[in-house]
């Protein structure tokens, strides 16, 4: 009897542990956006959160307030590196500057999976992404569709921050679309800052251009990330609102509550839509899979979806993926 008590008490002991145990045995991971504000990385998060319950590891969610501040990211990156983190999803601010922080992550010990926006070098273990510039190709397509055949249309690339990965592929999947159906890339703007009010200004300044006897004399305009298409959007509206005739067709890339009611009242000709829910939850899961030394592909395609007024009033998926 007495053996049997002082088996029981171990056991006892063993099974008041056992959660401790698991906690500690419970993997670590960071995941790092380009910046914690907005819809579209709100809902990466979401989607980077569910991964991480799914999988029962715990998930570190830090990034900058701007998607401009590269020395902020930085030391998030020291910092998730110095609490001893096992892995680390990062959306890179600058393609190129980026590079060495990530070179220096591996370097420590830690896998690196990229996520949204591209990074030089080989360091990391896996891209996952948006086909950034097959985005831009198919937000050209539909310009040329809704143009039609017009030699020498003029339109309008409305790019984000000079560097930004993401953002100078689908520009470049943009133009060189644009300029295979003969049209003339008559501007071709960055933004001197991250935020909505820096991308309207740049854009105000380059229309401002093509204003003409009271009328806005672009046939297209492409904007490429959901703050550049805002900008744009509200510049567009401010020539309307001062007496501008505004006819030009417009194409954005992602989607918001603002933009989607915009494509629906005509404002706004299409949206290229990104599935961000989709890109936070693969991030997490490829670099869970990386941690625990099983193979991944170089590179996951997250996908794109053109919207239009047609789809959002038809289809069911369109409806699903922008939240109607």
């Amino acid at each position: 009897m007495k053996n049997l008590n002082q088996l029981a008490v171990i056991l006892g002991a063993l099974i008041a542990l056992a959660p401790s145990a698991r906690a500690a045995e419970q993997l670590t991971l960071a995941a790092i956006p380009k910046s914690t504000g907005g819809e579209f990385w709100e809902t990466v998060a979401v989607g980077a959160r569910k991964a991480a319950k799914d999988l029962g590891v715990t998930l570190k969610w830090e990034g900058s307030v701007t998607e401009t501040d590269v020395a902020e990211q930085n030391k998030i990156i020291e910092n998730m590196i110095n609490t001893g983190v096992k892995g680390i999803a990062l959306a890179p601010l600058n393609q190129k500057a980026s590079r060495r922080a990530v070179e220096n992550i591996v370097a420590s010990g830690i896998p690196v999976v990229i996520f949204d926006s591209s990074v030089d070098g080989t360091a990391h273990s896996s891209y996952i992404a948006t086909d950034n510039k097959q985005g831009g190709v198919i937000g050209g397509k539909e310009l040329v569709r809704l143009i039609g055949d017009k030699k020498g249309a003029k339109v309008m690339c409305m790019r984000f921050i000079q560097g930004t990965g993401s953002t100078e592929a689908r520009s470049a999947g943009f133009i060189e679309t644009a300029k295979a159906a003969g049209f003339t890339v008559a501007a071709d703007a960055y933004s001197d800052t991250g935020t909505i009010e820096g991308c309207k200004t740049a854009a105000a300044n380059t229309l401002e251009r093509f204003v003409k006897n009271g009328a806005l004399e672009l046939d297209g305009i492409f904007a490429a990330n959901l703050t550049a298409t805002l900008g744009m959007d509200s510049a567009l509206d401010d020539l309307r609102k001062g007496g501008i005739k505004v006819t030009v067709k417009f194409v954005g890339f992602d989607t918001s509550k603002k933009l989607v009611e915009d494509v629906q009242a005509g404002k706004i000709d299409a949206l290229v839509a990104q599935n961000p829910e989709k890109m936070g939850y693969l991030a997490v899961e490829t670099l869970y899979k990386v941690v625990k030394k099983q193979e991944v592909p170089k590179m996951v395609d997250t996908g794109t979806v053109l919207v239009t007024k047609d789809k959002l009033a038809n289809d069911a998926e369109v409806r699903k993926l922008v939240g109607l």
